[in-house]
């Protein structure tokens, strides 16, 4: 991965984490805060809902260190995974809450138009169809791209951390950009077929 300095730390710092070492666990958090943010970025809408699902995963890893998996020392593929898990089961609460706010009466409220303005400073088209298009993706697809790709995992590396064959990890892969692909629509012309083209790895 490129990263092996920090695998190392993560090692290290994981070794008293298991000891109990507070501060320890905090040096974890520093290290890979910002990246598990990224991830839960691309899956949530807003950035106040990305940090409440880095600060789950967070939480989750301290509550379940026993049983943290790392991969070549590093700790970074089980915390996206994790954050994966955590969004699609805080996608599915927002789901129902909506769902039931829709059943109320509506109430009629002036235009914000500062609202509109700053969305429409906001809204970056590619980038948007990109978010959507990766948050409609399944659990496991949305998992192996953003190991895959987004992360640029090895096979090896995917394949240990999740339990499966290499060859299971390419298969995946390669559905996973098809569907990408699909839903990104090409015809519009806003991206490329294939706009992700992480090293595949080898087993």
């Amino acid at each position: 991965m490129g990263n092996q300095g920090n695998a190392d730390k993560d090692s290290d710092l994981w070794s008293r984490v298991l000891d109990g070492d507070g501060s320890a666990f905090a040096e974890l958090f520093v290290l890979h805060r910002d990246r598990v943010f990224g991830h839960g970025l691309r899956l949530v809408r807003t950035s106040h809902e990305a940090e409440d699902i880095t600060a789950m995963v967070f939480l989750e890893a301290w509550r379940c260190r026993a049983s943290v998996r790392l991969v070549n020392d590093s700790i970074i593929g089980w915390l996206l995974v994790t954050a994966t898990n955590v969004a699609r089961n805080r996608i599915r609460s927002n789901l129902r809450y909506e769902q039931l706010i829709r059943k109320l009466p509506r109430v009629e409220t002036a235009p914000d138009h500062g609202d509109s303005v700053a969305d429409a400073v906001d809204r970056d088209r590619r980038s948007q169809l990109l978010h959507r298009a990766y948050r409609s993706l399944g659990r496991k697809d949305q998992e192996i791209i953003a190991l895959c790709v987004l992360e640029e995992m090895s096979t090896t590396e995917v394949s240990e951390l999740l339990g499966i064959p290499p060859g299971t990890v390419k298969s995946r892969l390669s559905r996973a950009k098809q569907k990408l692909s699909q839903l990104l629509n090409p015809q519009t012309g806003l991206l490329p077929a294939n706009p992700l083209t992480p090293e595949e790895g080898t087993p």
